[in-house]
């Protein structure tokens, strides 16, 4: 009997210290940032580096391409930083729009740590520098989401009447996708950035483009349909079922960028 009471003793002691390293540690298997500043070595005369200055005295380093309209600010996702998608996102570039590819604090080099409301704030700030930059309104935006920054995207269009939103890889919530991946910790008690779209793109009323694969391993794709099914009229999707498809590829697949083009 006492070897039976040691044994769960032993396991809940185990357990608990499994939630407190959890908790402690939960930004760090949440977001990954490449640390090197970016590089525009390999598409100079494409993107320029533009600034922001945050309230706490952060410079924050985005790249931009000046075009023509609609103007599209990307958001990526919880990896890397902006140099990985300056290629992604210059099939824009070269269809004529403008691009604004925000950098958030912790990525790259900037300064800071990223949280959800760090990087909304940062966010918020990269679309402000643009329309006093351009002179221009809302209506003249498009959000363009990448994963994580998908979240980002629906919170901020629940502020700014922006002109569409365009998601690839997004969830309903963090809260949902970090139980998914660990079951046997309770995410929903431990979790300090929840990045609960699902309640908010209830607020949007902008047309939406969901592109999203069946074979993505990294944000299921139940969590993309939840998403879609709670979102306001009008919207579309694209659903993914091929083999070159997941979640960092869907851009490559030329079908995708061509539908992406009809949708702006």
């Amino acid at each position: 009997m006492k070897s039976f009471i040691h044994t769960v003793i032993f396991f809940l002691c185990s357990y608990v210290t499994l939630m407190g390293v959890a908790y402690f540690f939960q930004r760090k298997l949440m977001y990954f940032p490449f640390k090197a500043h970016p590089s525009l070595e390999l598409l100079k005369g494409v993107y320029q580096e533009v600034y922001t200055q945050t309230k706490d005295q952060l410079s924050l380093t985005h790249w931009y391409a000046k075009k023509g309209r609609p103007y599209i600010v990307v958001f990526h996702g919880n990896g890397g930083n902006i140099e990985g998608r300056g290629y992604r996102f210059k099939f824009l570039v070269d269809e004529g729009y403008s691009v604004l590819l925000v950098g958030y604090r912790g990525y790259g080099s900037n300064p800071g740590q990223p949280t959800e409301t760090n990087l909304i704030s940062d966010s918020i700030l990269a679309l402000e520098w643009l329309l006093k930059e351009e002179q221009i309104s809302a209506k003249e935006i498009v959000l363009f989401g990448e994963s994580l920054g998908s979240a980002v995207a629906i919170t901020l269009a629940v502020q700014y009447p922006v002109k569409s939103l365009i998601f690839d890889g997004a969830f309903s919530s963090a809260t949902e996708v970090g139980q998914s991946a660990y079951p046997f910790l309770p995410v929903r008690w431990l979790l300090k950035d929840t990045w609960d779209s699902e309640s908010r793109i209830q607020k949007v009323n902008a047309p939406l483009l969901f592109i999203h694969s069946k074979k993505d391993t990294i944000i299921p794709f139940r969590f993309a349909r939840k998403l879609f099914q709670v979102a306001n009229e009008p919207k579309q999707h694209i659903w993914l079922d091929r083999e070159d498809s997941g979640h960092n590829s869907n851009l490559e697949i030329e079908s995708v960028r061509k539908s992406i083009i009809d949708f702006l």
